[in-house]
């Protein structure tokens, strides 16, 4: 009887285990972009590098400037909780990157409407805080 039990148990056991997931949870994170007034060109991407260290959350927007972001290599729909310096990365295909200041590098878009300062976490004026949550975070640079 104990050896037919255990015969069971051990898979049952071992399905909690494996299907037990160890990364850290993520929470919904939506918004829009916009930049002067204006919604950022659609399939701008939008960057959240968490400030401590961590996975990097983004998303493409779309042309309403609306977008969704994404955690880690999985793409895992949401953030993890914290904070983050949001940054802006042109889409090269993009009229709106075709025009503007270029950027000196044979192959790479200008950055058409984006500042300079939102090129970059490193130079990034806005830090966002993710919560525990359903998140909104509207990006508003002008």
């Amino acid at each position: 009887m104990l050896k037919t039990l255990s015969l069971f148990l051990i898979p049952a056991l071992m399905v909690v285990l494996v299907g037990c997931d160890s990364r850290p949870k993520v929470y919904p994170v939506t918004g829009t972009v916009t930049i002067k007034g204006t919604p950022a060109p659609e399939m701008t991407r939008v960057n959240f590098e968490p400030v401590s260290g961590g996975e990097l959350a983004a998303g493409m927007v779309d042309a309403t400037g609306g977008f969704t972001l994404y955690s880690g290599n999985e793409g895992r729909p949401g953030a993890v909780p914290g904070s983050y310096k949001v940054f802006l990365s042109p889409d090269a295909s993009s009229d709106a990157y075709m025009t503007g200041k270029p950027s000196g590098v044979p192959g790479v878009p200008s950055a058409g409407p984006i500042p300079d300062d939102f090129l970059s976490a490193a130079t990034s004026p806005l830090t966002v805080e993710v919560t525990e949550d359903e998140n909104v975070i509207d990006v508003t640079i002008e």
